[in-house]
């Protein structure tokens, strides 16, 4: 499910395939509407979350939201450090 064959995490194939993340580029441009509308579908799917899981379940969701969240930046910044080399 989070892994390819080669044991490597395959969130760039599953995201490319993604039918939102499809629609968001089927233009090439990335709007503020598109932005809130994704915004607001991920907002959806965690109060649909809360419903769902218990406070064990939902704590091990958020750490994995923030950790993914801190490699996120840290790869950005990163990349934007090596820009200048």
């Amino acid at each position: 499910m989070f892994f390819n064959e080669n044991g490597m995490l395959n969130l760039d194939e599953t995201v490319a395939n993604n039918a939102s993340f499809k629609k968001i580029m089927e233009d090439g441009i990335v709007t503020e509407e598109e932005i809130r509308t994704q915004s607001e579908k991920v907002l959806a799917m965690l109060h649909a979350m809360e419903t769902k899981y218990d406070e064990e379940q939902l704590r091990q969701i958020k750490d994995l939201i923030v950790e993914s969240s801190v490699l996120y930046a840290a790869y950005n910044l990163y990349s934007i450090q090596n820009l200048s080399k």
